[in-house]
């Protein structure tokens, strides 16, 4: 049995390294894609603000870039919010079936309790496993 403990640790260590060093390459290469994306960013606005400028003069450039800006987040934020609400009102949806499965089980349980009280025990075993199943889903449902 040593041995094979011996060799389930040696397995696990070589997979946590292999998982580590691919993260730490995953995080540096999206480091590298960031900084690319946020200069080419950069340059996409100076360009816009230089085109901008060369038709109108470079304070209404620099205005009309602002105001485009400004519009766009806060398009953003109301999507953002319309998201935050459509998640909100799944989540409760989630928590009313939950709740509603719950007391229906809990009722079953009962009417088969009173109607054959030897089967109490496995009812009580099938509550659990129904309660313990559904705290399950919700925490891969938060991810």
């Amino acid at each position: 049995m040593g041995t094979l403990g011996a060799a389930l640790s040696a397995l696990l260590a070589v997979d946590v390294t292999a998982t580590a060093s691919r993260y730490r390459r995953n995080v540096f290469l999206w480091a590298i894609i960031a900084i690319l994306l946020g200069t080419a960013y950069v340059f996409a606005l100076a360009a816009v603000a230089l085109f901008l400028a060369a038709r109108y003069s470079p304070v209404a450039a620099a205005t009309t870039i602002a105001v485009v800006l400004f519009v766009t987040a806060l398009i953003l934020i109301g999507v953002m919010a319309g998201l935050r609400a459509r998640d909100r009102r799944i989540a409760e949806a989630r928590k009313r079936r939950a709740a509603l499965q719950a007391n229906l089980a809990l009722v079953a349980a009962g009417s088969i309790v009173r109607k054959q009280p030897l089967l109490a025990a496995a009812t009580a075993i099938a509550v659990g496993a129904l309660l313990g199943v559904g705290r399950g889903r919700r925490r891969s449902e938060e991810r």
